[in-house]
């Protein structure tokens, strides 16, 4: 039996579990052949694949055993209860977006978009619907950033994924206003494999947020979440992504993230890890096309016993390119955190810039950080820098701010407010106030540095 708390390992997941859950979500995707064979291709792949090596330093500090399949095939989530109403409940004002997307396990409850957006060819469905009405655009790009042979986890979500959105935007439509998704989880929760695939194609607009849960204290606690991403970005398109995972406590989340940048495209890729007890994210872009420009905003914030394993990557595979990313971590009482990030740059990618930089703010004395920046650059005609920091706040800062009249619990506020708001400014302005309200009430009140 698969342990009733889901943050600890799964024992063991024989064959015929995974298969069995394969049967199950096959049963109610109703997917044409080609489908059906790639998925049973990928489950093919998960069984083949070792467990990661806990040597290997991309799973040193995570045990890969909290990620596999649950032992019961009928705790995957194939769809969504219809028992609740169908209702669009907004934390925003609608008119600060162009469209809105519920969700409950992944599954599509209601979409509102812009009728002139519609009018464009703007497309916003679930997944496995795309598989159906648009066979030759998700066919030609599923599965080719994140395959059945890029790692075992990945490998299983490409079989049992069960849920997901399609989102396209056509060549020159501008969409001025962000799509906002909220994907919330049924109180029993259960294992959740997810897929999305976003196209902007060649010089569109897209601002696309992704909100996943509602915190700590929601529903859903005992959600088990594997989510695949691939992002394309043709060429000279504008795209911004933003995901927000605040899962309840006792859940499991497991990200893997990829985009492929075309020719003078730029991602503006902005995430921020607040719920789930176990996390780990993969982001990633590669940079394909002469002059692409990728950007990776990060935050997590942890506290209790979290623990957040990140990586990311910017992949320059071509010439005259540039990335960016910066990454804050703040965590307190025994919440911990590790970050791994990767500038590569191939052999015949010259004259490209990236950049790295990772901040971690230590706020209790239990509380741990790790960080571990990497380079891979095959040429020389590169400027690169990276910098990473772990430490507490400064006591200099803090008697600077009482000498002004500030009490000290105040002026440490302050400083944690400053140091989260430059990631948080990168988020739209309809939520922003919102989401930097929730980082500072999970920190608390009572900080003691």
């Amino acid at each position: 039996m698969m342990s009733a708390n889901l943050t600890e390992p799964v024992t063991a997941a024989p064959a015929a579990y995974a298969d069995a859950a394969l049967e199950r979500v096959l049963a109610a995707s109703d997917n044409p052949d080609w489908m059906v064979a790639q998925r049973r291709k990928a489950l093919e792949s998960f069984h083949a694949a070792p467990l990661p090596d806990r040597a290997a330093h991309l799973w040193r500090y995570t045990d890969p055993m909290l990620f596999m399949p649950p032992e019961q095939p009928e705790q995957v989530v194939t769809s969504a209860p219809q028992s609740e109403p169908i209702t669009i409940e907004l934390r925003f004002d609608r008119q600060s977006v162009s469209g809105v997307v519920v969700c409950r396990n992944g599954s599509v409850l209601a979409c509102d978009l812009d009728k002139q957006l519609e009018q464009a060819g703007v497309k916003i469905l679930d997944l496995n619907e795309a598989v159906r009405e648009f066979p030759e655009i998700v066919r030609k790009h599923l599965g080719t950033l994140i395959g059945a042979d890029f790692g075992k986890f990945e490998a299983l979500a490409s079989a049992l994924w069960s849920v997901g959105l399609f989102v396209y935007v056509p060549k020159s439509v501008d969409i001025a206003k962000p799509i906002h998704i909220t994907n919330l989880s049924t109180p029993e929760g259960g294992a959740l494999f997810q897929r999305h695939l976003i196209i902007a194609e060649e010089n569109s607009r897209l601002t696309l947020v992704d909100e996943n849960g509602q915190g700590n204290g929601s529903a859903g606690n005992n959600l088990r979440s594997n989510t695949l991403i691939e992002l394309f970005a043709g060429a000279q398109a504008r795209a911004n992504f933003v995901t927000i995972q605040n899962w309840g406590k006792q859940s499991v989340s497991y990200v893997t993230h990829r985009a492929h940048l075309a020719t003078g495209a730029r991602l503006d890729t902005v995430t921020t890890s607040l719920g789930s007890e176990i996390s780990k994210c993969d982001y990633g872009a590669v940079l394909a096309g002469q002059g692409a420009e990728s950007n990776i905003f990060g935050l997590a914030v942890g506290t209790g016993s979290q623990h957040f394993d990140h990586h990311t990557i910017h992949d320059h595979a071509a010439g005259s390119t540039h990335s960016d990313l910066k990454f804050k971590i703040a965590v307190r009482d025994k919440a911990n955190s590790v970050y791994t990030g990767l500038i590569r740059i191939d052999e015949g990618a010259p004259f490209c810039e990236a950049y790295q930089e990772n901040r971690n703010l230590i706020l209790s004395p239990k509380a741990k950080a790790e960080t571990i920046p990497e380079l891979e650059i095959m040429n020389n005609e590169v400027r690169c820098s990276h910098g990473a920091t772990v430490g507490k706040i400064d006591p200099e800062e803090i008697f600077y701010l009482e000498s002004r009249g500030i009490n000290r619990p105040d002026a440490i506020r302050l400083i944690v407010t400053g140091f989260v708001s430059p990631i948080l400014d990168h988020i739209p302005e309809y939520t922003r106030e919102r989401l930097k309200q929730t980082v500072i009430n999970r920190l608390g009140d009572e900080l003691h540095v």
